[in-house]
Protein backbone atom coordinates (compact mmCIF):
# COMPACT_ATOMS: atom_id res chain seq x y z
CA UNK A 1 0.00 0.00 0.00
CA UNK A 2 2.66 2.66 0.89
CA UNK A 3 5.10 1.30 -2.74
CA UNK A 4 1.23 2.43 -4.27
CA UNK A 5 0.64 5.85 -2.68
CA UNK A 6 4.87 6.20 -3.40
CA UNK A 7 3.62 5.15 -7.01
CA UNK A 8 0.78 8.10 -6.87
CA UNK A 9 2.95 11.03 -4.82
CA UNK A 10 5.96 10.58 -7.46
CA UNK A 11 4.25 9.90 -11.13
CA UNK A 12 0.20 10.95 -10.78
CA UNK A 13 0.28 13.79 -8.06
CA UNK A 14 2.71 15.84 -10.23
CA UNK A 15 0.20 15.29 -13.37
CA UNK A 16 -3.08 16.02 -11.40
CA UNK A 17 -1.34 19.31 -9.92
CA UNK A 18 -0.51 20.92 -13.57
CA UNK A 19 -3.62 19.66 -14.70
CA UNK A 20 -5.72 21.51 -11.62
CA UNK A 21 -3.50 24.67 -12.62
CA UNK A 22 -4.19 24.36 -15.96
CA UNK A 23 -8.35 23.74 -14.69
CA UNK A 24 -7.98 26.98 -12.37
CA UNK A 25 -6.94 29.29 -14.69
CA UNK A 26 -9.39 28.34 -17.51
CA UNK A 27 -12.35 28.53 -15.19
CA UNK A 28 -10.87 31.73 -13.66
CA UNK A 29 -10.21 33.29 -16.91
CA UNK A 30 -12.16 31.44 -19.24
CA UNK A 31 -9.02 30.75 -21.40
CA UNK A 32 -10.31 28.88 -24.00
CA UNK A 33 -8.34 25.73 -24.77
CA UNK A 34 -8.63 25.60 -28.41
CA UNK A 35 -5.52 27.88 -29.55
CA UNK A 36 -3.36 25.95 -27.39
CA UNK A 37 -4.65 22.96 -29.05
CA UNK A 38 -3.91 24.05 -32.03
CA UNK A 39 -0.25 24.61 -31.16
CA UNK A 40 -0.03 21.38 -29.52
CA UNK A 41 -1.01 19.25 -32.74
CA UNK A 42 0.56 21.30 -35.33
CA UNK A 43 3.90 22.39 -33.26
CA UNK A 44 4.60 21.02 -30.23
CA UNK A 45 3.86 17.20 -30.37
CA UNK A 46 5.26 16.50 -34.41
CA UNK A 47 8.26 18.05 -32.56
CA UNK A 48 8.08 15.53 -29.51
CA UNK A 49 7.44 12.96 -32.04
CA UNK A 50 10.27 14.07 -34.02
CA UNK A 51 12.81 14.17 -31.33
CA UNK A 52 12.21 11.17 -29.92
CA UNK A 53 12.18 8.83 -32.46
CA UNK A 54 14.87 10.66 -34.48
CA UNK A 55 17.24 10.32 -31.35
CA UNK A 56 15.66 6.21 -30.22
CA UNK A 57 16.90 3.05 -30.87
CA UNK A 58 13.55 1.81 -31.88
CA UNK A 59 13.74 -0.17 -35.45
CA UNK A 60 11.22 0.15 -38.58
CA UNK A 61 10.33 -3.67 -37.46
CA UNK A 62 9.20 -2.61 -33.83
CA UNK A 63 6.72 0.32 -35.25
CA UNK A 64 5.49 -1.65 -37.36
CA UNK A 65 4.58 -4.35 -34.26
CA UNK A 66 2.99 -1.90 -32.89
CA UNK A 67 1.07 -0.75 -35.04
CA UNK A 68 -0.31 -4.10 -35.39
CA UNK A 69 -0.61 -3.95 -32.05
CA UNK A 70 -2.58 -0.82 -31.71
CA UNK A 71 -4.88 -1.89 -34.72
CA UNK A 72 -5.61 -5.04 -33.42
CA UNK A 73 -6.36 -3.09 -29.84
CA UNK A 74 -8.28 -0.74 -31.21
CA UNK A 75 -11.14 -3.07 -33.52
CA UNK A 76 -11.00 -5.42 -30.27
CA UNK A 77 -12.33 -2.52 -27.68
CA UNK A 78 -14.51 -1.39 -30.24
CA UNK A 79 -16.03 -4.71 -31.00
CA UNK A 80 -16.65 -5.54 -27.61
CA UNK A 81 -18.41 -2.16 -26.79
CA UNK A 82 -20.42 -2.65 -29.87
CA UNK A 83 -21.26 -6.13 -28.31
CA UNK A 84 -21.95 -4.53 -24.83
CA UNK A 85 -24.22 -1.85 -26.15
CA UNK A 86 -26.07 -4.00 -28.84
CA UNK A 87 -27.08 -6.05 -25.93
CA UNK A 88 -27.62 -3.36 -22.98
CA UNK A 89 -29.42 -0.62 -25.46
CA UNK A 90 -31.00 0.14 -29.00
CA UNK A 91 -29.82 3.88 -29.33
CA UNK A 92 -27.01 3.86 -31.75
CA UNK A 93 -26.42 7.15 -30.67
CA UNK A 94 -25.14 5.89 -27.23
CA UNK A 95 -23.43 3.14 -28.75
CA UNK A 96 -21.25 5.22 -30.71
CA UNK A 97 -20.52 7.13 -27.67
CA UNK A 98 -19.15 4.61 -25.75
CA UNK A 99 -17.37 2.92 -28.55
CA UNK A 100 -15.30 5.91 -28.89
CA UNK A 101 -14.62 6.15 -25.45
CA UNK A 102 -13.71 2.15 -25.29
CA UNK A 103 -11.08 3.01 -28.29
CA UNK A 104 -9.52 6.66 -27.84
CA UNK A 105 -7.63 6.76 -24.57
CA UNK A 106 -5.68 10.23 -23.63
CA UNK A 107 -2.47 8.66 -24.87
CA UNK A 108 -1.15 12.29 -25.53
CA UNK A 109 -1.86 14.93 -22.36
CA UNK A 110 -1.94 11.81 -20.30
CA UNK A 111 -0.08 9.22 -21.44
CA UNK A 112 3.07 11.12 -22.54
CA UNK A 113 3.66 12.91 -19.34
CA UNK A 114 2.85 9.90 -16.73
CA UNK A 115 5.30 7.60 -18.47
CA UNK A 116 8.13 10.34 -18.95
CA UNK A 117 7.93 10.40 -15.42
CA UNK A 118 7.51 6.68 -14.28
CA UNK A 119 9.62 4.55 -16.45
CA UNK A 120 12.85 5.54 -18.77
CA UNK A 121 13.96 7.00 -22.10
CA UNK A 122 13.32 3.24 -24.00
CA UNK A 123 9.49 3.41 -22.50
CA UNK A 124 9.09 6.68 -23.16
CA UNK A 125 10.35 6.49 -27.39
CA UNK A 126 8.07 3.46 -27.52
CA UNK A 127 5.03 5.52 -25.94
CA UNK A 128 5.39 8.07 -28.33
CA UNK A 129 5.36 5.22 -31.54
CA UNK A 130 1.94 4.37 -29.42
CA UNK A 131 0.73 8.18 -29.74
CA UNK A 132 1.37 8.72 -33.33
CA UNK A 133 -1.00 5.45 -33.98
CA UNK A 134 -3.71 6.09 -31.41
CA UNK A 135 -4.01 9.67 -33.90
CA UNK A 136 -3.84 8.28 -36.64
CA UNK A 137 -6.70 5.66 -35.90
CA UNK A 138 -8.19 8.31 -33.81
CA UNK A 139 -8.89 9.85 -36.85
CA UNK A 140 -9.77 7.15 -39.33
CA UNK A 141 -11.56 4.29 -36.82
CA UNK A 142 -12.91 7.50 -34.31
CA UNK A 143 -14.27 9.80 -37.40
CA UNK A 144 -16.05 6.25 -38.69
CA UNK A 145 -17.25 5.04 -35.47
CA UNK A 146 -19.04 8.55 -34.82
CA UNK A 147 -20.33 9.41 -38.22
CA UNK A 148 -22.24 6.06 -37.69
CA UNK A 149 -21.87 5.35 -41.25
CA UNK A 150 -22.76 8.87 -43.08
CA UNK A 151 -18.79 9.20 -44.01
CA UNK A 152 -17.04 6.70 -46.05
CA UNK A 153 -14.17 4.82 -44.61
CA UNK A 154 -12.26 6.21 -47.61
CA UNK A 155 -12.96 10.25 -46.66
CA UNK A 156 -12.47 8.92 -43.57
CA UNK A 157 -8.53 7.79 -44.53
CA UNK A 158 -8.02 10.60 -45.90
CA UNK A 159 -7.80 12.14 -42.39
CA UNK A 160 -4.13 10.91 -41.75
CA UNK A 161 -2.97 13.49 -44.58
CA UNK A 162 -3.97 16.16 -42.22
CA UNK A 163 -1.61 15.02 -38.96
CA UNK A 164 1.80 16.58 -38.53
CA UNK A 165 2.56 14.25 -36.23
CA UNK A 166 2.89 11.60 -38.87
CA UNK A 167 4.63 13.84 -41.17
CA UNK A 168 7.08 14.01 -38.04
CA UNK A 169 7.35 10.33 -37.42
CA UNK A 170 8.32 9.73 -40.73
CA UNK A 171 10.76 12.28 -40.79
CA UNK A 172 12.04 11.08 -37.57
CA UNK A 173 12.41 7.74 -38.93
CA UNK A 174 14.81 8.89 -41.84
CA UNK A 175 16.99 10.93 -39.89
CA UNK A 176 17.29 7.42 -37.66
CA UNK A 177 18.48 5.27 -40.10
CA UNK A 178 20.13 7.32 -42.38
CA UNK A 179 21.93 8.86 -39.42
CA UNK A 180 21.70 12.42 -40.66
CA UNK A 181 22.82 15.24 -38.39
CA UNK A 182 20.47 18.42 -38.15
CA UNK A 183 22.07 21.57 -38.30
CA UNK A 184 22.43 23.25 -34.86
CA UNK A 185 19.77 25.89 -35.35
CA UNK A 186 17.53 23.50 -36.11
CA UNK A 187 18.30 20.60 -33.90
CA UNK A 188 18.24 22.32 -30.94
CA UNK A 189 14.73 24.88 -32.05
CA UNK A 190 13.19 21.23 -31.86
CA UNK A 191 14.77 20.19 -28.74
CA UNK A 192 13.45 23.27 -26.73
CA UNK A 193 9.86 22.69 -28.82
CA UNK A 194 9.71 19.13 -27.71
CA UNK A 195 10.96 19.77 -23.66
CA UNK A 196 7.79 22.25 -24.06
CA UNK A 197 5.10 19.68 -25.06
CA UNK A 198 4.61 18.00 -21.92
CA UNK A 199 3.75 20.43 -19.62
CA UNK A 200 1.31 22.39 -22.09
CA UNK A 201 -0.22 18.96 -22.51
CA UNK A 202 -0.99 18.65 -18.69
CA UNK A 203 -2.26 22.79 -18.97
CA UNK A 204 -3.85 21.51 -21.97
CA UNK A 205 -5.58 19.04 -20.13
CA UNK A 206 -6.64 21.32 -17.25
CA UNK A 207 -7.96 23.41 -19.65
CA UNK A 208 -10.10 21.37 -21.35
CA UNK A 209 -11.71 19.61 -17.90
CA UNK A 210 -12.52 22.93 -16.89
CA UNK A 211 -15.03 23.06 -19.79
CA UNK A 212 -16.12 19.18 -19.28
CA UNK A 213 -17.83 19.28 -15.96
CA UNK A 214 -21.15 17.83 -16.86
CA UNK A 215 -22.41 14.43 -15.64
CA UNK A 216 -25.01 12.30 -17.09
CA UNK A 217 -26.20 8.92 -17.52
CA UNK A 218 -24.22 7.23 -14.70
CA UNK A 219 -24.86 3.49 -16.27
CA UNK A 220 -23.77 4.15 -19.79
CA UNK A 221 -20.88 5.83 -18.50
CA UNK A 222 -19.99 2.81 -16.54
CA UNK A 223 -20.15 0.97 -19.13
CA UNK A 224 -17.12 3.46 -21.10
CA UNK A 225 -14.82 3.92 -17.90
CA UNK A 226 -15.13 0.34 -17.08
CA UNK A 227 -14.31 -0.39 -20.65
CA UNK A 228 -11.37 2.04 -20.82
CA UNK A 229 -9.78 1.47 -17.41
CA UNK A 230 -10.32 -2.06 -16.59
CA UNK A 231 -10.97 -4.20 -20.04
CA UNK A 232 -8.72 -2.57 -21.84
CA UNK A 233 -5.22 -3.04 -19.63
CA UNK A 234 -6.20 -6.90 -19.85
CA UNK A 235 -6.80 -6.82 -23.77
CA UNK A 236 -3.56 -5.02 -24.55
CA UNK A 237 -1.73 -7.43 -22.11
CA UNK A 238 -2.89 -10.67 -23.71
CA UNK A 239 -2.13 -9.10 -27.32
CA UNK A 240 2.01 -7.88 -26.82
CA UNK A 241 2.41 -11.42 -25.32
CA UNK A 242 0.50 -12.74 -28.35
CA UNK A 243 2.80 -10.07 -30.91
CA UNK A 244 5.74 -10.80 -28.64
CA UNK A 245 7.26 -7.00 -28.17
CA UNK A 246 10.16 -6.47 -26.28
CA UNK A 247 10.44 -5.16 -22.49
CA UNK A 248 10.15 -1.29 -23.06
CA UNK A 249 7.37 -1.74 -26.22
CA UNK A 250 5.01 -4.10 -23.76
CA UNK A 251 4.89 -1.48 -21.46
CA UNK A 252 4.58 1.10 -23.10
CA UNK A 253 1.71 -0.57 -24.83
CA UNK A 254 -0.12 -1.84 -21.92
CA UNK A 255 0.11 1.66 -20.21
CA UNK A 256 -0.98 3.90 -23.62
CA UNK A 257 -3.50 1.43 -24.12
CA UNK A 258 -4.59 2.01 -20.44
CA UNK A 259 -5.30 6.02 -20.20
CA UNK A 260 -8.07 7.45 -19.29
CA UNK A 261 -11.01 8.92 -22.05
CA UNK A 262 -9.29 11.07 -24.12
CA UNK A 263 -10.71 14.79 -24.83
CA UNK A 264 -10.78 14.24 -28.35
CA UNK A 265 -13.97 12.09 -28.20
CA UNK A 266 -15.99 15.76 -27.60
CA UNK A 267 -14.76 17.27 -30.99
CA UNK A 268 -16.17 13.84 -32.88
CA UNK A 269 -19.37 13.89 -30.30
CA UNK A 270 -19.96 17.58 -31.99
CA UNK A 271 -19.05 17.08 -35.43
CA UNK A 272 -21.46 13.92 -35.74
CA UNK A 273 -24.10 14.79 -33.12
CA UNK A 274 -23.39 12.34 -30.73
CA UNK A 275 -24.15 12.42 -26.94
CA UNK A 276 -22.22 15.37 -26.13
CA UNK A 277 -23.29 15.27 -23.06
CA UNK A 278 -22.49 11.39 -22.67
CA UNK A 279 -19.21 11.60 -23.72
CA UNK A 280 -18.33 14.91 -20.79
CA UNK A 281 -19.16 12.29 -18.48
CA UNK A 282 -17.26 9.58 -18.91
CA UNK A 283 -14.02 11.86 -19.90
CA UNK A 284 -14.24 13.29 -16.48
CA UNK A 285 -15.23 9.70 -14.89
CA UNK A 286 -12.59 8.05 -16.11
CA UNK A 287 -9.92 10.37 -15.49
CA UNK A 288 -10.64 11.12 -11.94
CA UNK A 289 -10.85 7.46 -11.28
CA UNK A 290 -7.58 6.77 -13.45
CA UNK A 291 -4.92 7.48 -10.65
CA UNK A 292 -6.25 4.56 -9.26
CA UNK A 293 -6.08 1.97 -11.96
CA UNK A 294 -2.80 3.29 -13.56
CA UNK A 295 -0.84 2.94 -10.00
CA UNK A 296 -1.48 -0.14 -9.47
CA UNK A 297 -0.54 -0.82 -13.13
CA UNK A 298 2.74 0.96 -12.67
CA UNK A 299 3.20 -1.10 -9.80
CA UNK A 300 2.99 -4.39 -11.49
CA UNK A 301 4.88 -3.51 -14.82
CA UNK A 302 7.79 -2.50 -12.43
CA UNK A 303 7.99 -5.44 -10.16
CA UNK A 304 7.66 -7.21 -13.80
CA UNK A 305 10.88 -5.58 -15.27
CA UNK A 306 12.26 -3.21 -12.11
CA UNK A 307 15.08 -1.78 -14.97
CA UNK A 308 12.42 -0.07 -16.92
CA UNK A 309 11.69 1.80 -14.03
CA UNK A 310 13.23 5.15 -13.28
Amino acid sequence: MLELLQIFIDNIAPIMLIAAVGYTIGRRLGIDPKPVGRILYNVLSPALVFQSISTSKITGGEVAQIFLVMAIFIVTMGGLAWLIMRWGSDNRVERASVMLGATCANNGNFGLPLISFAFGPDVFARAVVCYIAFTVFNYTSGVFIASSGRKSPRQAALNILFVPAVYAAFAGLIVNFTGFTLPPVLARSVLLFSQATVPMMLMMLGLQLAHSTAWTQIRIVSVGVGLRLLVSPVVATALVMLIGLNAPATVAVILQASMPVAVATIILASEFELDHQLSLSMIMASTLLSPVTLSILIYLLRRWNPALAI
